[in-house]
């Protein structure tokens, strides 16, 4: 791993060459930040299976990203070749559609990375092509203080549209003194009715204590197409903000006993010869 450190904290980023034991087919290996801890080292993320040394690749821990739409390859047939954004050439084991690094698990060709850092930042760049699609990829991640900022950069290069639908999915620890809140957004949201989740009056989406959350649960939440901030009630820190610095598309929550976490869209066409970059940023000091 790379350690990363600022005044405040210190980040742990996995090596996509010596950390694939980590890694599956589901998050971008380039820039996957694993933990975050104070400067006291209390670990700040959590995950699933938290604190396990050793969770399953698919599941992961610390702050992962997902680029959910292929390069390409999602459209042929079974045990024929898919490239993941980020990942690498995946085998497509399974019919169901549409395709999905859940049911095809099998890394054959990881994605190639060029790595650079220093004290508080890590650049890792890759390309990748699948017939007329080809992109270059560049993956940041830096401390600032008391702040962790992740920013992508795609840029096509191929001769045809690349569609891009991406999401960060930054596991925090269980807050059980505030009574099992997880977090507010900035605007108002609706929580549709549903089975382990409420909000109240002020916004705050709390976890409902008597539903089964061994087994986890998905919500989709309606959000407005805007910049959001979240705010997290955190058993370390207080509270922690998470911001996008682009319009969020669609916005789920997700948790299970170990850890919640909100999952803000971002969903982009990139035209031949264009680009497209943008940010998540998490405070661990309000």
């Amino acid at each position: 791993m790379l350690t990363l450190r600022s005044a405040s904290l210190s980040a742990d980023i996995l090596d996509p060459l010596a950390d694939r034991g980590k890694m599956g087919s589901r998050y971008c290996t380039g820039g996957y930040i694993w933990q975050v801890y104070d400067r006291n080292g209390r670990a700040l993320l959590s995950g699933p299976h938290f604190p396990s040394p050793d969770p399953p690749p698919f599941d992961g821990q610390g702050m992962p990203e997902v680029f959910e739409t292929p390069l390409g390859g999602d459209g042929g047939p079974v045990g024929g070749d898919v490239c993941v954004i980020g990942v690498g050439i995946v085998e497509k084991s399974s019919a169901i559609e549409p395709f999905h690094p859940r049911n095809n698990q099998l890394v054959t060709q990881p994605c190639p990375w060029k790595i650079e850092h220093g004290a508080n930042w890590a650049v890792m760049t890759a390309s990748q092509s699948f017939g007329e699609k080809s992109i270059r990829l560049r993956r940041e991640v830096r401390l600032d203080g008391s702040r962790v900022a992740s920013i992508t950069a795609v840029d096509n290069i191929g001769g045809t549209d690349v569609n891009l639908r991406w999401f960060p999915h930054p596991f925090f620890p269980i807050n059980a003194s505030t009574g099992l809140a997880c977090g507010k957004i900035c605007r108002p949201v609706i929580l549709p009715e549903n089975a382990g989740y409420d909000m109240g009056a002020d916004g705050m989406i709390r976890m409902k204590p008597n539903y089964p959350w061994k087994k986890g649960l998905f919500q989709v939440l309606e959000v407005p197409p805007e910049k959001l901030i979240f705010t997290i009630p955190h058993p370390v820190t207080g509270l922690v903000s998470l911001q996008t610095d682009y319009i969020v598309a669609r916005c789920p929550i997700w948790a299970n006993s170990q850890t919640f976490s909100f999952e803000p869209f971002i969903q982009r066409v990139v035209k031949p010869g264009g680009g497209a970059s943008w940010a998540v940023s998490i405070n661990f000091k309000i």
